[in-house]
């Protein structure tokens, strides 16, 4: 299913963008769930009831605290989740860039221009951008696969580790480990804890990895023998 939130305080240009949403989801045959919000309060309230949506529709003159301020906050929970601006002005266009919006809508909302909009975004969604999803207290986060440099398991807690931030949730090692199997990345199971994308790694040892950024992850002993094979298959391919 797809979840859509609509952050909109006239009830008109709210009603509009949901029927048309509906429209457009009944001749594609795609399941929808659209849930309505007068404010940034009420928003985030339902984020908190109902974890992450992969569109928001955020009306940039919005009372008290306005779309791009929205949208911003949005930003730290999720980088990848679509925000589609609607407006009755172009003034705030160069300003809302700032937090990546995939589109704008301008009021009163044109229904083959939201059709084509909302084809847009299923174009992109359909080219297979990877990411991995999680949640923290309800909240889902999503990241690219390829900014992963590698999982953490301790305590059945996992970290996630990119090059600028991390994030810790309950999970499995072997469960996530199978996903990225799935996947088209390389990750590297080098020890109980760590899961490794292989991308991230600068020089193999016998006893540990280096990554680019010059941290070290252990290798562990039942790993050794694995890990020296995969290192022999790679020098043998760069010949």
């Amino acid at each position: 299913m797809l979840k859509i939130a609509i952050c909109e305080d006239e009830r008109r240009y709210a009603e509009d963008l949901e029927w048309g949403i509906k429209v457009w989801a009944a001749n594609e045959g795609i399941n929808v769930g659209i849930k309505k919000y007068k404010d940034s309060t009420q928003l985030f309230d339902g984020l908190i009831r109902e974890g992450m949506f992969d569109i928001f529709f955020l009306d940039i003159e919005i009372d008290e605290m306005n779309g791009i301020e929205i949208a911003e906050l949005v930003r730290e929970e999720d980088v990848l989740t679509t925000i589609i601006f609607v407006s009755q002005y172009e003034d705030y266009y160069k300003e809302a860039y700032n937090v990546h919006p995939f589109h704008f809508l301008s009021k009163p909302i044109n229904p083959q221009k939201l059709e084509k909009t909302m084809d847009a975004y299923m174009a992109m969604r359909g080219r297979g951008i990877e990411t991995f999803t999680f949640h923290i207290r309800r909240t889902r986060y999503s990241v690219r696969v390829n900014e992963i440099i590698y999982f953490f398991s301790e305590n059945r807690h996992i970290t996630v580790v990119c090059e600028n931030r991390k994030y810790t949730f309950y999970g499995k090692l072997g469960v996530i480990q199978k996903e990225m199997e799935e996947g088209n990345s390389c990750f590297l199971r080098i020890h109980q804890s760590y899961l490794v994308n292989m991308d991230y790694v600068k020089e193999f040892h016998y006893k540990e990895l280096i990554l680019f950024n010059g941290q070290s992850l252990h290798i562990s002993r039942e790993n050794r023998k694995k890990i020296r094979e995969l290192q022999m298959l790679l020098l043998d391919e760069e010949f």
